[in-house]
């Protein structure tokens, strides 16, 4: 892990200069350009308001900002992951050429992903201004420890991408039964409460972390109040044992990885 912070803080750079081009290419081919990135949250909650709050009659007051902090915590991990699968693919020329860790690229989309959701907070902070106080600073923790997660994951699935391609399509697949499956839509309690669901649904969203993540979202920019920071740490602890494993597994595979792109 120290290894890892003193490589990028060496190759700072680098990563800036790549962030910015990923950042340039999700645009380049549109007229809109980073305007996109405001009108694609909230279309999406648009859309969601009008099926479950027009349609199904479902969710209570201002429903359309409760959906759009569940948008913006889910797409930053969906996003930041997707990114994360074929980025040694999709850089083999680049992994020859310069002596940049492979575990740098990984965290490229994450961060990329990173400035869209802090634009997305803002949205959400300016629409809901009279929730605004200290607390609305701890979204920014909340966003970064989302992105540690995704990154970790991202690490795994990026090395097994190389070796078996269908990994971007099996990812796809789980992240759109995943969207369902966590509290996006819809609050954690009507999980918790309802007597139809079984206990072991039930246990599942007590062990997701993104259901934990999304309720605090909401908590800090909806609710006004702070979430736990105890769970924060131990939440952060294990994320950062993820990271230490994803790392080693890029580490020992390094060789392999780089005879195959």
């Amino acid at each position: 892990m120290l290894k890892f912070v003193r490589d990028f803080a060496a190759h700072r750079h680098a990563i800036t200069t790549l962030v910015q081009v990923n950042l340039k290419t999700t645009v380049s081919r549109t007229r809109l350009g980073y305007i996109w990135w405001i009108i694609d949250p909230l279309v999406m909650m648009a859309i969601y308001y009008f099926i479950f709050k027009l349609v199904f009659h479902r969710g209570g007051e201002n429903y359309h900002l409760f959906v759009l902090c569940g948008l913006l915590a889910w797409q930053y991990f969906s996003r930041a992951l997707v990114g994360t699968v074929k980025v040694i693919v999709n850089n083999q020329q680049l992994i020859r050429q310069i002596a940049l860790p492979i575990s740098m690229l990984v965290a490229i989309p994450v961060i990329s992903q990173l400035i869209f959701a802090i634009i997305g907070m803002v949205i959400i902070v300016v629409w809901n201004y009279q929730a605004v106080g200290l607390h609305t600073l701890g979204a920014l923790p909340l966003l970064i420890l989302i992105g540690l997660f995704s990154f970790g994951l991202g690490l795994f699935l990026s090395v097994l991408n190389v070796f078996l391609d269908d990994i971007n399509l099996i990812v796809s697949y789980i992240l759109r039964i995943g969207f369902f499956l966590c509290p996006v839509l819809y609050p954690v309690e009507d999980i918790m409460n309802s007597a139809t669901i079984p206990i072991f649904i039930k246990q599942f969203y007590v062990f997701n972390p993104l259901a934990w993540l999304i309720t605090d979202m909401r908590k800090v920019l909806l609710d006004g109040v702070w979430f736990s920071w105890k769970e924060y740490l131990v939440m952060l602890a294990l994320t950062l044992v993820i990271i230490q494993a994803g790392l080693y597994c890029i580490r020992s595979q390094s060789s392999r990885i780089i005879k195959m792109v």
